[in-house]
């Protein structure tokens, strides 16, 4: 069995350790009947990012609904001092748990903004803990790569965007998950092998320098190349780009586009541009590639640079201005029941140190929109009745079932699109100028928070 497979069959320990000590402690103290709320949510957007592109439900989901230790999981975790001290009961509760509770969430490709909850847990609290890290690992990084190819895909304004990061990728599940993720925010495909593959998501690749090298003569790879890839695209910068191009044309070899990967890439398209055109070579297209990111883009845009397709990489695939989000899983209602009403009785909790706040209550957001744009958000509670507000929070999972039908990935990037168009252009513009979405607070859910101030103080 391969490491990866192992991965997925071991996921249940795709944890941080504290998670498995807390759930000790939980069923030791005679918790374990508590329902715990929590709620994913990001606190403040990344730098020079004015809206967020939630991804990676589905990933949660397939999770979720496969949670379960075996007895070889049990043995290590008793192998482990610190675990010497717990009752053989607590083992025996981990071989039989699985997920039971339910879960909300916001459909995947949809806008988020700061504190609003992209996914809500309901369950007993060992399962509702248990479930945090790879719930953050998962949303955290998707949601990241796809909002900064959400940017890059605004910044090319039509022209496609070919995801080409898997080289440059935190390893080649990082890669597979970013192919997915960037392709969601808009890209047109990608280099991905697995992810053509495993997703359906469109193939693209040219050539390595590699290639062009093992050859006497540039021409010559080039004829081959072309000889059994009559659509291929030709890297041209091995040596002397224009050079290369004039080989093409000398040579008569057709093909459908030329690949740019170093050089003034502004100067060498127009004068490219102009070359193949003079020689009847209008079709062919030009792709640029070589560490592009959105403002590099914008600015060949502005510049009228005649390309067709860009092709972008490390910028994407690692998000390398902004190589981490701050999601965060926070308890937000305790749910106890009560023998003697027969009934479940909800604790408000708010986590209020200093510059790290968490709103209390189960929560919904209620979006408004005007003349086909978003034009502010309200976060209230979850039983809320919002007039003209739109509900976004959907509920995926109930008592450990599926309820929803999951979209396939072109479904979803459908949907995105469709909310990408909502947004409005200020929120979309590439600089660094930061524009601040409205998202306010029910009257209601500020009464609460007041309330609960003063009792913590």
């Amino acid at each position: 069995m391969s490491e990866l497979d192992q991965f997925y069959n071991n996921a249940c320990l795709s944890t941080d350790f504290y998670e498995l000590t807390m759930a000790a402690a939980y069923f030791s103290a005679n918790q374990s009947d508590k329902l715990g709320i929590f709620e994913m949510f990001v606190r403040t957007l990344p730098k020079n990012r004015n809206y967020l592109v939630a991804v990676g439900l589905k990933q949660v989901i397939e999770f979720l609904l496969n949670l379960k230790f075996n007895p070889e999981h049990i043995i290590f975790l008793k192998s482990n001092d610190i675990f010497k001290r717990i009752d053989d009961k607590f083992f025996d509760f981990l071989l039989n748990l699985k997920f039971t509770g339910n879960m909300w969430a916001v459909p995947e490709g949809s806008i988020i903004f700061a504190n609003e909850p992209i996914l809500r847990i309901e369950a007993p609290i060992v399962e509702a803990q248990l479930v945090e890290t790879f719930i953050l690992s998962i949303i955290n990084f998707q949601t990241l790569i796809a909002s900064k190819a959400s940017r890059i895909v605004n910044a090319a304004a039509g022209i496609p965007i070919i995801e080409f990061g898997f080289r440059r990728a935190h390893g080649p599940l990082a890669a597979f998950l970013a192919s997915r993720s960037s392709f969601i925010a808009g890209c047109a495909g990608t280099s991905n092998t697995l992810a053509s593959y495993k997703f359906g998501i469109p193939c693209s690749g040219t050539m390595a320098h590699s290639f062009i090298m093992s050859f006497n003569q540039e021409e010559l790879a080039f004829q081959e190349f072309i000889k059994i890839f009559p659509d291929g695209f030709l890297l041209i910068d091995t040596y002397d780009t224009i050079k290369a191009v004039k080989k093409i044309v000398q040579n008569k070899i057709k093909c459908k586009g030329l690949r740019i990967d170093s050089g003034d890439l502004l100067k060498l398209s127009k004068d490219i541009r102009k070359l193949l055109d003079k020689e009847g070579y209008n079709s062919t297209k030009i792709m640029v590639t070589g560490d592009l990111n959105e403002y590099i883009i914008t600015d060949l845009k502005n510049q009228k640079a005649p390309i067709d397709c860009f092709g972008v990489g490390t910028e994407l695939t690692t998000s390398r201005d902004e190589p981490s989000l701050n999601g965060v899983y926070k308890l937000v209602a305790i749910k106890q029941y009560s023998k003697a009403t027969n009934k479940y009785k909800t604790f408000y909790k708010m986590k209020t140190s200093i510059n790290k706040i968490s709103y209390p209550c189960s929560k919904q957001i209620f979006r408004f929109e005007k003349n086909n744009c978003f034009i502010k958000d309200i976060l209230a509670l979850e039983e809320e009745k919002i007039e003209n507000g739109n509900p976004l929070l959907l509920q995926y999972i109930k008592d450990g079932q599926l309820i929803q039908k999951l979209p396939n990935l072109f479904e979803i990037k459908k949907y995105h699109q469709k909310q990408i168009a909502l947004l409005h252009e200020r929120f979309k513009k590439i600089n660094h100028i930061e524009v601040k979405y409205p998202v306010f607070l029910s009257p209601k859910l500020t009464n609460i928070i007041k309330e609960l101030d003063k009792e913590l103080v």
